[in-house]
């Protein structure tokens, strides 16, 4: 079991890490964007509320922030490892 995850690891190389990043942040700036319009659309006098919406949106931003975290930690233990 243990294997499959470090098989894993060694096929993927740094620059495709990177490239995941990347289209993550892409995701992360749409994300935060929605949850800005969102916010700034409600209309708390009319009963106009979007809490649903934006909770979502704020649990893919953390999703999203994660997922960045993740690939990076992983790049940082692949240079590690060829450095050391």
């Amino acid at each position: 079991m243990n294997q499959q995850p470090e098989e894993e690891s060694k096929s993927i190389s740094i620059p495709d890490l990177e490239v995941e990043i990347e289209n993550f942040k892409k995701e992360l700036e749409t994300c935060l964007q929605r949850t800005k319009k969102l916010m700034a659309s409600e209309v708390p006098s009319e009963g106009i509320f979007f809490a649903k919406e934006i909770f979502e949106s704020q649990q893919d931003k953390l999703r999203l922030e994660a997922e960045i975290d993740i690939r990076q930690r992983k790049i940082n233990r692949m240079r590690l490892g060829m450095e050391g």
